[in-house]
């Protein structure tokens, strides 16, 4: 690592407490933009569908609101998930451009992996509630869960299959988290700098929208096996146990074909560049609005 130059996160610290502020709300305020995307690719991924036909059989079923499904168990995700991976990720980032100057790619996606791991064992709870509710509309009357909201969802799964049930899919959540992250975070730090380096950028929005979209792309291609895994098994419904991550992936592989593993790709980068993108930029905004306004 560098010792060259130091960020202005570190020339103005910012307060822990903070930092895991601005990353929930910046988590909220993507999701709520992208949450759409999300639907389709939860549901293209447990019924094996195609995009089109997911959007008609969404709309028929359920009109446009359809595509809000789960929003709630979505919300509450971000404020688990994605509160805890940006306030780790800001807060380990911050100590260690202190101490070492800037840092390295290697460094930053290191950083990126470990936030997403520990940010997805605290959200997998709502996100098993999540794709679940997604994955409702799908299944015959009698087999729905029909959760009323994300919490309603959280109890029964407690009350119904027990705590163990909540962190379904965990070792594929956690795994999927860690490739994500430490693509995303790891990627969209390296990239603001070097379109820094370019001479062409200053640090501001277009610079943070292009990092967003250079760093989903990475993000999407990486993650979206272990997501599929992840979707399969908090959805599972059959009576044995749901098999491990790799074996499901092997599964899904050997049944469905290689390159059914990136099945949804197009409803998954299309949430999570644009999520990406207003995440980030809601942090670096709600970072420099904090310093402008509330740092002496």
């Amino acid at each position: 690592m560098s010792t060259d130059e130091k960020s202005p996160l570190v020339r103005h610290q910012v307060p822990i407490y903070v930092k895991f502020g601005i990353g929930g709300l910046a988590g909220v305020t993507g999701q709520a933009l992208t949450h759409p995307m999300d639907v389709l690719k939860v549901r293209m991924q447990v019924y094996k569908s195609e995009l089109l036909s997911t959007m008609k059989q969404t709309t028929r079923a359920q009109g446009l609101l359809g595509l809000y499904t789960g929003l709630s168990a979505s919300l509450l995700r971000q404020i688990t998930y994605t509160t805890t991976r940006l306030g780790i990720f800001n807060t380990m980032s911050e100590i260690c451009e202190k101490r070492f100057g800037r840092l390295n790619y290697p460094t930053l996606i290191s950083l990126g992996m470990l936030a997403g791991m520990i940010g997805a064992l605290v959200g997998t709870p709502t996100d098993v509630v999540m794709v679940r509710m997604i994955a409702d509309v799908g299944l015959p009357l009698e087999k729905r869960r029909s959760y009323k909201h994300a919490i309603d969802g959280l109890f029964r799964v407690f009350k119904e299959e027990g705590i163990h049930t909540l962190w379904a899919g965990a070792m594929a959540t956690v795994c999927r988290a860690a490739i994500a992250n430490g693509a995303q975070l790891g990627t969209y730090s390296r990239s603001k700098t070097m379109l820094k380096d370019t001479g062409h950028f200053e640090d501001g929005l277009p610079m943070q929208f292009v990092a967003g979209l250079m760093s989903g792309v990475v993000a999407a291609t990486a993650s979206l096996p272990m997501d599929i895994a992840k979707t399969r098994i908090q959805n599972w419904k059959e009576s044995d146990k749901p098999p491990g991550t790799g074996k499901m992936l092997l599964t899904i592989s050997r049944s469905e074909g290689f390159r059914s593993l990136w099945r949804g790709f197009l409803p998954y980068y299309a949430r999570l560049a644009p999520n990406t993108v207003i995440t980030m930029v809601a942090m670096d905004q709600l970072t420099r609005f904090y310093l402008t306004h509330f740092q002496s």
